[in-house]
């Protein structure tokens, strides 16, 4: 069986739809745009910061163990604090 294949219809330039550029679908508000300037600096603290005051946290509970990821984001918190 012979298969025949249909060619595409040449058009011209005028008779193609022009395309508006799609808008965003959450408009944000200019309040927001700017949230940089609203959020608190954090400080620049090094791991080994981090890690001697989450083993200073962990001194103060008793060194007692099972709470190492509590003492690591309180010492993250208390460091970065501004």
């Amino acid at each position: 069986m012979a298969r025949f294949e249909r060619k595409p219809e040449r058009t011209s330039l005028a008779e193609t739809q022009t395309v508006e550029p799609r808008r965003p679908a959450i408009a944000l508000p200019s309040s927001s745009r700017n949230s940089s300037q609203n959020e608190p600096r954090q400080r620049n603290v090094s791991e080994d910061d981090v890690r001697l005051r989450a083993y200073e946290l962990y001194l103060q509970r008793g060194a007692t163990p099972g709470n190492e990821v509590g003492d690591w984001l309180q010492a993250e918190r208390e460091l970065r604090a501004v």
